[in-house]
């Protein structure tokens, strides 16, 4: 296409998919990386959240030898497996002198002040502290949420991929767009919204086949109970209207153009739909929840008072 590549980027484990590249799959990606003379870029922010004893995590770090040293580089931080995102916190491994220049230059302007220093290196000092308590309880307590959503997914008899890594399970939804499109999916992305559940589609992934989504199960048991039933809400109501828009549509033919009930009159109308195909990306999805936050007397309702 006319593109120059320069680096091959791995998230491992794989976000929004929860898969870990085993050590053959690694050493194939770097092998090719070498022979095209590109760097590999590693980000293994959820390398400590693989919640499932039975699958097994390797750091590229780990490796006997890395094939191309110079242009290997290793990420990782505390916010995703700590769960300490506003620290800011962030560490790169790099034997590339110029690339650690480069970095340590930026870190004029966005480097991690003294205190933070002081308490992740406290933090990270305590390993038995970490091992022995905070990573099996932080395991059992994923493994617990995920088992829950996933079995709520069953029960509904959605199709997804079963994972045990990270905070996220990557969602079928396909049967539930009249159409194959994204525009079908941001419908149903917002009708999700609409029902108080903030998920992530596929368009945002840049997934190739509309109708996936990707949900967040780290969290307590008495707000995914909540959660789920907002979504099972949405998905039985998106199935009575497919089913009564089936069995109306030999009599809808001299209608060809008009809102299927009264229900999509008034959904298209509370929404201003984007003015030519394609244009529903990310930047419209954050629009359109910022306009939301700001027309919404939900903060107003639930005080913090209520919640205590």
């Amino acid at each position: 296409q006319g593109v120059t590549v320069r680096a091959l980027i791995l998230l491992n484990p794989q976000n929004p998919l929860g898969d870990i590249y085993s050590l053959s799959e690694l050493r194939d990606y770097l092998e090719f990386a070498k022979r095209h003379e590109l760097h590999v870029i590693v980000d293994e922010i959820y390398m400590l959240s693989v919640f499932d004893e039975s699958a097994t995590f390797h750091s590229v770090l780990g490796m006997d030898r890395l094939p191309d040293p110079q242009r290997t580089h290793v990420m990782w931080g505390i916010s995703k497996d700590f769960a300490v995102s506003g620290i800011r916190f962030g560490t790169l491994y790099t034997e590339n002198q110029d690339v650690a220049n480069a970095v340590a230059s930026l870190c004029y302007f966005h480097g991690v002040c003294g205190p933070v220093q002081h308490k992740v290196a406290q933090l990270l000092r305590d390993r038995d502290w970490i091992n022995q308590v905070y990573l099996r309880a932080n395991h059992a307590r994923l493994k617990a949420a995920h088992t829950y959503v996933t079995d709520e997914l069953k029960t509904l008899g959605v199709p997804f991929l079963n994972r045990n890594a990270g905070f996220f399970v990557w969602i079928d939804f396909r049967k539930y767009l009249r159409t194959g499109t994204f525009e079908e999916e941001m419908l149903l992305w917002r009708r999700f919204l609409d029902n108080k559940v903030l998920l992530s589609c596929g368009k945002a992934f840049e997934c190739s086949e509309p109708g996936w989504f990707r949900i967040i199960f780290a969290d307590k048991t008495h707000r995914l109970q909540l959660g789920m039933q907002r979504i099972r809400k949405v998905l039985e109501g998106r199935e009575q209207e497919i089913l009564a828009e089936e069995k109306e549509q030999p009599c809808q033919s001299d209608q060809d153009g008009k809102a299927d009930s009264t229900d999509e009159v008034i959904f298209v109308s509370r929404h201003q739909e984007p003015t030519c195909a394609g244009s529903s990306n990310l930047g419209d999805l954050i629009g359109l929840l910022q306009q939301q936050m700001r027309s919404s007397d939900w903060l107003q309702k639930n005080t913090a008072e209520q919640f205590a």
